[in-house]
């Protein structure tokens, strides 16, 4: 009688720790391969998060928004897990912004702020601002730059592991405003 339970259990308590396993290794490996379509959605999420918090700054920044791609370092295949045709990425955007003055800029950190927490958002202090989660991971900071002091909005997606097929028409690395394409004046020459 023992045995009729008994074997059952251990079979699939072996069956979960395959699966537990498996799944520990992807995670080591950098989590699963997406597609190419798959992280360009991801890059024009990132950027979406900036524009959306910075057409909601209030008092609003001169000029529009326009996104600038910034590298990440720590987004590296250190191990070799990635086999041909496997990239990773880390999509990160930033905004230079224009306030009229020190006292704009501070009122627009409190305005997110407030706006953050309302929508039950978990507001974290940094230095010189302010930074939250959003959607899929997304994190977006409004602070002063670390060298310079003027003000800047920054959205860094998630490492990425995605399909790189040679020839394909997009590349992250040309795709300096974060729109999802490679546009005609961001093609290297």
């Amino acid at each position: 009688m023992k045995s009729k339970i008994v074997v059952p259990a251990l079979s699939v308590a072996l069956v979960a720790l395959f699966g537990l396993v498996a799944r520990g290794c992807e995670t080591m490996q950098g989590g699963p391969v997406h597609s190419t379509d798959e992280f360009r959605d991801h890059v024009r999420a990132t950027t979406r998060a900036g524009e959306d918090v910075f057409h909601t700054l209030s008092p609003a920044p001169s000029g529009e928004p326009w996104a600038s791609q910034e590298g990440s370092s720590s987004c590296v295949d250190d191990f070799g897990f990635d086999e041909t045709g496997v990239a990773r990425d880390e999509p990160i955007y930033t905004w230079d912004l224009d306030f009229a003055s020190d006292a704009d800029y501070r009122k627009a950190v409190a305005s997110l702020r407030s706006a953050w927490r309302e929508e039950g958002r978990t507001v974290e202090e940094i230095e010189n601002g302010i930074a939250t989660t959003v959607d899929d991971g997304i994190r977006v900071s409004l602070h002063l730059g670390y060298y310079d002091g003027e003000p800047v909005l920054r959205t860094e997606g998630s490492c990425m592991r995605y399909r790189d097929e040679y020839g394909d028409e997009y590349d992250y690395m040309f795709d300096d405003n974060g729109d999802g394409t490679v546009d005609e004046h961001e093609r290297p020459y």
